[in-house]
Parts: structure tokens; C-alpha cells; sequence
């Protein structure tokens, strides 16, 4: 993504430091406008035209003519953003600094003792909004970090000239905003405790809480005067306790309010002993209320909340207040029973007991009263909770407040419009949680000062409400209250200076409703967004007033490419092009159409309905790659027929056609040049730095690493944070998001690791590129990937003595979240195809156990014979030819390899015993049934084929051999033997993989796994490699592998480094009489499956062809193997993976006509591989 994009759209995220970042685009914009000379720059309209009559050393020089002028600016985006830095590093101390001791009193005077008092919820949600904002402070000196950078690389390779690294060195990085150790305090001390009070709730987890019962027996009303004697009983007795504690804590809380007063810059004053005791009572009549509403008996349950002041409150407070009290008894019981009744807004007690409740109390109860405490933490009023309020109504609170209470207009005005903590008024709650009611009862008093208010995370009421799909409430806010439909960005005013310093951007309502597949949402906006340009246009007085109905978002996407990304509702595609949406439009992020989109998500109802509105398949993207190209690359076996169904040889169209609206938007049509404007800056800045060219021969062309002794462990952490999962009832760990995972051994010579979170998901990466662009240095306006690809790789001599500790840690701070470790044992699990699963429990720094950390790892052995010495025998990556060195036709120096000639093929696989065969197919067939050759032993199966089949009689040349093994099983051994040393062989190894055996099912015997028998297949082979050098013929047999599944291909490739190998592809099949292409396993095993609904998944799952380009990369095999179904219909799809230093084999059928300039490195067919003379590797 180009950084510029990315900032605009992170500013929505970070809606609170709007017009605060470094002002990148006026940077970029400041470096062109300094490189043209004053003449030519007269007019807009000179300034494009001439741009070309530039020369570069004019260019050059009136950058450096204009230096100052840059760096005055790039100096005055430097003091504004340090700035707002020490400002908002400031406020955050503050806000700490409050919570702290909030935290500190509370927990003196026990109100900390359950996570379910109120105190509890309240410090620990503000703590949490505080966690928040650290995460945003860090997340805006980052964003601002990588801008100076890319500005300052931008200015050196326009200018010619030396100055970033100086300049970041000197300049930036000693500011406060680059230096900052105070917020990563504040988020460890914050950290730190969120972790006491989980401790605190630990601790008190066991306890029961009493509470009054109610029943509907006859009996209740003896047993309900009864609980409520022993109630009050109760309560005196903890009234007694309680003033006996707190006169015991008396001088050590003296002395904690003291340390309070000096550090906390807001009054706080001491709490008195009665006002705690009122505070805990409070929580006790709390639950006592919610306990009545329980009670079956409707008319007893009135009377109770009726009556609950007199006999509950009231009594209380006379009993229990001292007589200097006794005098506001009245004041206190306002106060009391109105904090109450705020608790009980955002409880789940239905509306009709907290009427009656209100009802009983209202000349008591206060809807204008706002707690202290309240204000540190979530600053909400009372229509603030009854709005945010989840399961009721709560509509009587506003209807009471608008008639029958004491308040006047201008009040209940002020609370309507009042803001909470996360910028929210009660409109955002009600419009959120789809009450239509409460929503309409707010539109109609017209005390909104506005229905567009924009929240801490750039969102409005109306922009709530299509997020979660309330269409009612979206059609109140449109025509009742009248939300603007097509919003502007909203100015901000610079009150220093008395200007507009910016504007606050805020989410395009259609976008956000195509986002979410919201089709009547989308309609409804579209309706008004219609008539109001239909409006406009008839006042010419109001034309600047028409706005456009489709907006691209922050990262420049339109409507359909947002669609076609997730995957909408194919009514949703028609809408929208019913009202001039474009399907060929192309979009500001990628420079893709919708159907780009549509394919990599692999969305094949979208892409049918696109194609159906003229969707053009014949369009190439910036890397000359079309849709067809991602549809094989990464997409799914439905995305290919889909796109199938329009014919591939349509003509190119100019460039215009593909979009009129927009001539400056690159995107280029087949066999057309793309338009390389050589001063357009997101281009020039493609132009890497200097740097020495690349060593002549690759190191990787001498061959492979391999294992001589030590054995290979590679772990693998999901995508995303899909490894870490933390139990669901302890929020409070929850909070701290995980932001990296260090890995350290127990061994010395283990070096430790750290994994950036969240982990890289598989996706198209720049080796799809053309081999032109992917030597050239990164795009200076790209978004680097900072997280890793969560795969982490050791090599150790033993796992019988092998650990591993992994710590969690945030993404912003240093204290630890949690850890766990992988003990030995955990590794010697033998697994069938070498990969395993461990799931390992997560404890934080108490030893409680907070979650799981979920991984896959990968254990190869070392071959355990012995090899075959390169010394002696010389491997395939050694050229037998005259020349060890040529040039490609790129101009890369590469080694000749001496592969070359036909490869007879065998198929090898493992019978129930290890015993290895050689067969035609991995089944034999008796009596019409298919039996798998690992579901039987050597004496089984001979009993099947009736004849033994390790004697093999006579001689064979290449001719006789293929038909004898296309016909028989034979042991491998025992054809060895037998076949000239002159053949050459591609041993093809089947073993089945996880999925095959899951689905199908494949019945493994426990005495096998993959790594024993590939050790068994390399024990064959090199004994008979020995023996054909000490028999007297001096040279070793050619052989290549080649497999179907992806383990055995790294496997084989790890143990030797003798025979090279090859990854090969045949689950995706054309079948003759639909001509549509289908999945098929691996191996090709899907008619032995048991329930064929289970294999179901085939037609949508991956085609997986850059997963494996990128695996035979990883792994360092020679090349892969493709149909030539596949290959033919996208000739690009071959280049690009031969200029990822891999070799291209095309898998023919019967009936293939595969044309001589076709650029395959060899052509694999039924039984025989066939390389092509000199082949490159």
C-alpha cells in the first residue's frame, strides 16, 4: 500500500490526532512544485505539460537551489507533530495519575473485593480506555517516524543528494517524539495493575454473595419479613466490621491520601468512614432490587419497589448517620437513591420494575446528576446509560425527563448533546444497539445541536446504525432527522490562530454500507443521494452543492471494489451499477477493476455477476498481470470456471475505454505499454538507490543446504493472532493485545528469536513480480510488512534435551504478558507426515493460567545411514558439460545443469510392512475393487497380484521397461537391479498426506512415518548407486524425485543433496466432457473416498499455485511441476515462475499439443519426463 493511502486511512483510526501527523502528501507535493523552474511554472495546466521537457540536471539543480525551502518545511512538520507529542504525553500522565489514585483509594477501602461492584467495572474499563490510547500515542509516533523517513529518501533521490541519514540522525531522532520512554512506563504501570486486580478478583472468587431470595409460596410474605430481619442484621453487623476496619486502616489511609494529594492534579477528597459504608450499601441495595424484579408475584414485587425507600433507604440512613447527619438526612437520601437509580439504568432490570422504582422516587432522583467519579471514567449522564443500556428499552427515562421532570429544556438540551469519554452522545448508543424508538424520541424533540456528531473513532450515529445492519433506525436518522446522506469532511478551527487548520475526516456512509453487505441500507442512501443531486441540479444557484454518488475510501477504493473484496450479495453489485457504478472502473489503491478484487478474495458469485455487466477479463494490472493470472496464482478451482465462461482471445481496447472518467489512472490493457511518466513521484520513486550488483552466480545455484547431523525443527505460529488464545473470562488480560513473541532455548548455542505480532498471512508477495522489478529496491512510497511470517527455524544436535520458552509480550510496553514452554517430551510425538500440533497453556506472572498458545512444528531427521559423499559422487547441481558457466537469455549468469535426456518414471510407495514397491498406480485392483498398496503387506499383496513380485526376469531397455511398469508392481530394490545403468529415472514418491488420510480415509500403519520412509527409499538408492560405481562402471545413475506431497518434496530435499526434486501439482483437472477444471486430492485419490461429501471442499479450496512457487523456493527445490491445462491459459503464469530461479515441467496428457517455443524447462508425460537439452537451472 502507498504510505501516503495508508496515513489517510489510519487517520480514521486515530480520529483524535487528526491534523496532527506530518502532512506527508504537501511534503511530496513541495518537492515537485521546488523542481520546476519559475518560468514553467506559471499555471497548473503549464506545469503538467512541461513536466517532460524537464531535464533531470535542471531538475537537480533547482533542488538544491531550493534546500532551505524543504527543510523549513520539513522543520515546521517536525515541531508540530514533537508538539502535539509532549502535549498529549502530558494529558495521558495526568489522566493516569487520576487513575492511579482512584485505584489506590479503592483499593484501601475495599471496593475492589469483587469484580462485579461497580467500583470494579468502572476503574477497570478506564483503565482499559487508557491502555487504548498508549496503543494510539505509540501508533502515532511510528506513522510519523516512517514519514520523515520516506520524505527524506524522496528529497535524496530527486535532489541526487546525501541528506537523510544525517538529517535523521541529527535532527529527528533526538526529539521527544522519537526518544519517548514515558508512555512505555505508563503501559507497563498500567499493565502491572490490571494485573493486581485480576488478582484481587482471584482472590475473591470463591466468595459467596448473599442476597435476599424470594419465592411464590404462600409462605413468602413470613419468609420474605424474615430474610429481611436477618438482612438488616447482616447489614449492621458489617457496618460494625466495617467501622472497626477502617478505625484500624485509619492512619495508614491518612497517609495514603496524602501521598494522593501530592501527586494527583485534581482534588480528591478523603472519604469518611459513612460515606464508604453508604457506597457499599448502595451495592447491597443494588442487588437487592435486582433480586425483587425475580419475583413471580407481580403485585408483591410493586409493593417492594414501592415501598423500597422507606423500609430500606430511609430506615438506614436514620439508623446509621451520626447526628450531625441527621440534619441532611434528606440531602443524603436524594443523593442515595439517585446514584441508585443510575446503577440500575444500566442494569438488566426490565423497564417496568425501574418505572415503578422511578415513579416511587422521583422527586428524589436527579437526571442531571453526574458523579465525580464519573468523570475521571466514562463521563456519562443518565440518557447516556439508558441509550447504552443492551437489553432494555429505557425509553420512559427520556419521555420523563422531557414532561414530568423538574429539569428545564436548556438542561435536558446539554445532556442530550453532553460527550462521554469515547466522544459519544446518547444518539451513537441508541443508533448502535437499533433502538428505533429511543432514536425517534431523540429525532423529534429537535434538542439535537446535531444528528452527524463524529465519536473518538470517526464514526456517527447513522454510520452505528449501517454497521449493524438497523435499517429502521438508518431511514429515521435519513428522512426524520435528517443525516447527511453524502457527508463532507468537517473543518477544524485552529483556535490560536483563528483559522481552519484541517478537516476531520470521517467514514462515506455508502462505503461503510457496501462494507458490510448492507443492500437496503446502500439503496436507501442512494434514493436520497439521488433526489438531492436531482434537486441541485434544478436550482443553478446550488450546483456546487451536487455531490458525486460514489466515494472512494481512505485507501481509494470504490463502492464495487469494496463489494467485490467481501464478497457482497450479487443484488447489492446490480444496485450499484443500476446507478452508475462503473465494473471496469479502477481504484486508487491497486489500480484494480471490482473483478481483480472478487478473484483474490475467490468470490465466484460476485465474479459472475460482474461479468455479467461487462466485466473485462482482457485488462492487465501495474505487473502485467490479469485476473486469469490471480485466479490460477492464489484463488479457488469455481473463481477459475467462473472466469472461464468468457472467452479469453477477446481484442485489447485503449486504455480510455477502460475508464473515461479518469485519464490520469494507470491500468493497462493487453499487449499495451504502460504510460511511464518519468516526474510522476509515485513512479520515479521505484528508482532504487545505488547499490553493487548481485553476485554473478547465485550462491543457490551450487545446490542445497542439507542435514548432515543435526536435525531440523521448524515451528509455525498462525495467522493473525490465531495461535494465542486467552480465556474469555479474564477480560482484563485480554486488553494488553499481543504484540510479540520472543523464543529463547535452553540450549547456549540457540540464539533467541523474536516474532512480531499479528502474523503474516499468506499472500501474494513481490516474487510474483517480474524478475525486472523484484531486483529493484522496494517502492520508497510502499508500506513495508513489519510482521513476520510467523515460521521460525532450528537446527540443533538432539530434542531429547531440547526446551523452548515462549514469553508474550505487547505491542507497546515491556512487561510480560504471559508464558509457557515447550517441554521436550512434547517433541518426540511422532507424527505421520512429519508435522504435528502442540497445544501449550499460557500462565501469566502469578502462575495463573490466562489462555493457550496453539502452534504447528515440523521435525526432520537427518538421514541415519550413510550418505553418498559429494566428494565421490557427484550430485546434480555439478555440470557435466564444458562450460560451467552461461549467460540466460535475461542476462543472469547461471550453471548447466547435466540433466537433460528422458527420465523414465516410477511411482514408489510403502506397503503395510515398510516394504517399498514400484507400481503403475498407488492401488491395485481386485475384483472391481480399488485396494490402497499401504493397506497391505508383501505377502497380502502377492496374494492380489498372484505372482511374486520381487523376481523380475530378463533385461529391459527404456521401451520394454515403460510397459512393463505401467502393468506391474515390482519391488524397488529388485528393479534396480535389473535396469541399465544408462536409464535415467524420476522416482515418483507417494505417501499421502493429512488431509488424503482425514477425508478419504488412508489407514497408516504406526509402524511408518514419512521420515522412515523416505530413509528406507534413500537406503535403496544409495546402496544401488555404490554398487554401480564399484561394479565397474565408473558413473552414477541420473535420478531425479518428484512428488505430489509437499513434505516428502522438503523431506527428501533436506536428507541429500545428491538428487535434486521436484514439486509436482495434480489436483487441478479438466474434465473432457464439461471442460470446466475440478479438484482432486494430491494424489489424485478422491474416487476412494468413502463419503464423497467430504471431498466437497475440493471445488473451493486453494489452487495453491503461489504457495507452492513460494514452498519450492523456500525449501530449495530444483522446480515444479503444472499441468499444461493450466499453464496454456495464462502463458504469463510461466514466466514468472521461472524467473523465481525454478524450473518449469509441464504435465502433459494424451492429447496435448504442446508447441516447440512453448519455454518449458520439460515436458512430464504419462511415464516418461523429458528435459530439454542445456537446461538453465
Amino acid at each position: 500500500m502507498k504510505f501516503g493511502k495508508y496515513l489517510e486511512a489510519r487517520q480514521l483510526e486515530l480520529a483524535e490526532y487528526n491534523s496532527h501527523f506530518i502532512d506527508y502528501k504537501a511534503l511530496k507535493k513541495l518537492i515537485k512544485q521546488l523542481a520546476i523552474p519559475t518560468l514553467k511554472a506559471s499555471s497548473d495546466m503549464d506545469l503538467h505539460l512541461t513536466l517532460d521537457d524537464i531535464d533531470e540536471k535542471i531538475i537537480h539543480q533547482r533542488l538544491q537551489e531550493n534546500k532551505a525551502a524543504f527543510f523549513f518545511k520539513l522543520e515546521r512538520e517536525l515541531e508540530k507533530v514533537n508538539g502535539y507529542y509532549l502535549a498529549r504525553e502530558s494529558d495521558l500522565r495526568i489522566k493516569f495519575n487520576i487513575l492511579h489514585s482512584k485505584y489506590k483509594d479503592y483499593k484501601i477501602n475495599g471496593k475492589l473485593n469483587s469484580n462485579q461492584a461497580t467500583s470494579f467495572k468502572n476503574l477497570y474499563a478506564a483503565f482499559k480506555k487508557f491502555q487504548k490510547d498508549l496503543r494510539n500515542l505509540e501508533q502515532y509516533v511510528e506513522l510519523n517516524k516512517t514519514g520523515f523517513s520516506k520524505a527524506l529518501k524522496k528529497w535524496d533521490k530527486r535532489s541526487q543528494s546525501h541528506d537523510k541519514d544525517f538529517y535523521l540522525a541529527t535532527v529527528v531522532s533526538i526529539q521527544p517524539i522519537f526518544t519517548r520512554d514515558g508512555p512505555l512506563k505508563l503501559n507497563d504501570e498500567t499493565l502491572h495493575i490490571l494485573l493486581e486486580l485480576n488478582d484481587i478478583d482471584n482472590n475473591n472468587r470463591r466468595a459467596d454473595i448473599q442476597s435476599s431470595t424470594f419465592t411464590n409460596d404462600d409462605d413468602d410474605d413470613n419468609n420474605t419479613s424474615n430474610n429481611n430481619k436477618h438482612n438488616n442484621n447482616n447489614n449492621n453487623n458489617n457496618n460494625n466490621n466495617n467501622n472497626n476496619n477502617n478505625n484500624t486502616l485509619h492512619d495508614n489511609y491518612e497517609l495514603t491520601t496524602s501521598k494522593i494529594l501530592e501527586n494527583q492534579l485534581e482534588h480528591l477528597f478523603q472519604a469518611s468512614s459513612s460515606s464508604l459504608d453508604m457506597e457499599m450499601e448502595i451495592e447491597n441495595w443494588y442487588k437487592e432490587i435486582l433480586n425483587i424484579a425475580t419475583v413471580k408475584d407481580v403485585q408483591r414485587k410493586h409493593a417492594l419497589l414501592r415501598n423500597f425507600r422507606e423500609t430500606k433507604i430511609f430506615t438506614y440512613l436514620l439508623q446509621n448517620s451520626s447526628e450531625s447527619f441527621h440534619k441532611n438526612v434528606f440531602s443524603l437520601l436524594k443523593e442515595c437513591l439517585t446514584t441508585l437509580f443510575l446503577l440500575l439504568v444500566a442494569s438488566p432490570l426490565d423497564d417496568n420494575s425501574l418505572h415503578i422504582f422511578y415513579k416511587s422516587n422521583q422527586d428524589h432522583i436527579d437526571l442531571s446528576y453526574c458523579d465525580e467519579d464519573d468523570q475521571v471514567f466514562s463521563r456519562k449522564n443518565v440518557f447516556h446509560e439508558a441509550a447504552s443500556c443492551p437489553e432494555k428499552s429505557r425509553l420512559f427515562i427520556l419521555d420523563e425527563a422531557l414532561t414530568t421532570s423538574k429539569l428545564s429544556k436548556e438542561t435536558v438540551q446539554k445532556l442530550l448533546n453532553a460527550q462521554d469519554i469515547h466522544s459519544r452522545v446518547p444518539l451513537h448508543y441508541a443508533a448502535e444497539l437499533g433502538k428505533l424508538e429511543f432514536v425517534h424520541s431523540l429525532l423529534i424533540t429537535n434538542l439535537l445541536e446535531d444528528v452527524d456528531p463524529i465519536d473518538s473513532d470517526s464514526k456517527t450515529p447513522l454510520v452505528l446504525a449501517i454497521t449493524n445492519n438497523h435499517i429502521d433506525v438508518v431511514r429515521d436518522l435519513l428522512t426524520i432527522g435528517g443525516a447527511n446522506a453524502s457527508p463532507i469532511e468537517k473543518p477544524i478551527l485552529d483556535y490560536s490562530k483563528n483559522v481552519i487548520s484541517s478537516t476531520k475526516v470521517q467514514f462515506d456512509p455508502l462505503n461503510v454500507a457496501c462494507k458490510f453487505n448492507n443492500h437496503d441500507a446502500a439503496k436507501l442512501l442512494l434514493e436520497i443521494r439521488s433526489k438531492q443531486n436531482a434537486d441541485n441540479a434544478k436550482n443553478k444557484s446550488s450546483q456546487h452543492l451536487c455531490q458525486p454518488l460514489f466515494k472512494k475510501n481512505s485507501t481509494g477504493l470504490c463502492t464495487l471494489h469494496i463489494v467485490a473484496k467481501i464478497g457482497g450479495d450479487p443484488q447489492l453489485i446490480q444496485l450499484l451499477i443500476r446507478y452508475g457504478a462503473d465494473p471496469n472502473e479502477i481504484d486508487g489503491f491497486n489500480k484494480w477493476t471490482p473483478i481483480f478484487y472478487a478473484v483474490r478474495s475467490g468470490h465466484s458469485e460476485v465474479i459472475t455477476e460482474l461479468l455479467k455487466h461487462n466485466a473485462r477479463l482482457d485488462i492487465e494490472d501495474d505487473n502485467g498481470h490479469s485476473p486469469l493470472f490471480y485466479a490460477l496464482w492464489e484463488s479457488h478451482v469455481d473463481v477459475l470456471n467462473a472466469l472461464l465462461q468468457r472467452p479469453l482471445n477477446l481484442p485489447s481496447a485503449p486504455l480510455n475505454e477502460i475508464n473515461s472518467q479518469s485519464s490520469t489512472q494507470r491500468l493497462n490493457t493487453i499487449d499495451l505499454t504502460p504510460n511511464n511518466d518519468k516526474f510522476d513521484l509515485d513512479i520515479q520513486d521505484s528508482i532504487p538507490d545505488f547499490a553493487l550488483p548481485p553476485p554473478i552466480i547465485p550462491l543457490r545455484k551450487y545446490g542445497h543446504n542439507f542435514l548432515e547431523k543435526k536435525i531440523f525443527i521448524k515451528l509455525k505460529l498462525r495467522p493473525g493472532l490465531e495461535s494465542i488464545k486467552l480465556t474469555q473470562d479474564n477480560g482484563i488480560i485480554m486488553s494488553s493485545s499481543p504484540g510479540r513473541i520472543t523464543l529463547s532455548s535452553n540450549l547456549p548455542e540457540i540464539i533467541p528469536r523474536n516474532v512480531i505480532l499479528p502474523v503474516r498471512s499468506g499472500e501474494i508477495n513481490n516474487f510474483c513480480k517480474d524478475i525486472s522489478e523484484t531486483n529493484d529496491e522496494e517502492d520508497d512510497d510502499e508500506i513495508s510488512e513489519d510482521h513476520d511470517d510467523g515460521e521460525i527455524i532450528f537446527q540443533v544436535n538432539s530434542i531429547d534435551d531440547f526446551s523452548m520458552d515462549f514469553e508474550i509480550f505487547p505491542s507497546f510496553g515491556t512487561r510480560i504478558i504471559a508464558k509457557t514452554t515447550a517441554m521436550p517430551f512434547l517433541f518426540k510425538k511422532v507424527a505421520i507426515n512429519s508435522i504435528a500440533t502442540m497445544n501449550l497453556p499460557l500462565f501469566d506472572t502469578r502462575l495463573n493460567n490466562i489462555g493457550s498458545l496453539t502452534l504447528d512444528y515440523q521435525i526432520i531427521f537427518p538421514y541415519p545411514g550413510n550418505p553418498l559423499k559429494i566428494i565421490k559422487y557427484e550430485p546434480y547441481w555439478k555440470s557435466t558439460g564444458s562450460d560451467l558457466m552461461t549467460s540466460s537469455k535475461d542476462g543472469n549468469f547461471v550453471t548447466s545443469s547435466s540433466l537433460n535426456g528422458s527420465f523414465i518414471s516410477v511411482l514408489v510407495c510403502a506397503l503395510n510392512d515398510e516394504t517399498i514397491v514400484a507400481a503403475p498406480k498407488p492401488y491395485v485392483e481386485f475384483k472391481g475393487t480399488k485396494i490402497l498398496l499401504n493397506d497391505l503387506t508383501k505377502e497380502q499383496l502377492e496374494k492380489v497380484v498372484d505372482y511374486d513380485f520381487g523376481k523380475i526376469d530378463g533385461s529391459f531397455d527404456e521401451v520394454t521397461l515403460k510397459q512393463y511398469l505401467s502393468s506391474r508392481v515390482v519391488s524397488l530394490r529388485s528393479l534396480l537391479e535389473v535396469i541399465p545403468g544408462s536409464v535415467q529415472l524420476v522416482i515418483r514418491v507417494y505417501f499421502p498426506t493429512d488431509k488424503e488420510i482425514d477425508t478419504i480415509p488412508i489407514k497408516i500403519s504406526p509402524f511408518i512415518n514419512i521420515n522412515q520412509f523416505i530413509d528406507k527409499l534413500l537406503l535403496i538408492i544409495f546402496e544401488h548407486e555404490r554398487f554401480l560405481r564399484h561394479s565397474g562402471s565408473g558413473s552414477m545413475r541420473q535420478i531425479v524425485f518428484s512428488s505430489c506431497n509437499w513434505e516428502a518434496c522438503s523431506i527428501l530435499n533436506w536428507k541429500q543433496p545428491n538428487f535434486p526434486v521436484l514439486l509436482q501439482m495434480k489436483n487441478l483437472l479438466r474434465d473432457s466432457t464439461t471442460g470446466k477444471f475440478v479438484g482432486d486430492t494430491p494424489n489424485c485419490l478422491k474416487e476412494l473416498a468413502v463419503n464423497p461429501q467430504k471431498m466437497s471442499y475440493l471445488n473451493t479450496e486453494l489452487i495453491n499455485i503461489h504457495t507452492m512457487v513460494q514452498f519450492a523456493m523456500n525449501n530449495n527445490l530444483l522446480g515444479v511441476t503444472l499441468p499444461y491445462e493450466v499453464l496454456k491459459i495464462c502463458p504469463s503464469l510461466a514466466r514468472i515462475i521461472k524467473q523465481n530461479g525454478l524450473l518449469l515441467i509441464a504435465s502433459v496428457g494424451e492429447n496435448d499439443q504442446i508447441p516447440a517455443d512453448g519455454g518449458y524447462s520439460g515436458i512430464y508425460y504419462a511415464c516418461e519426463l523429458l528435459f530439454e537439452n542445456n537446461i538453465d537451472m
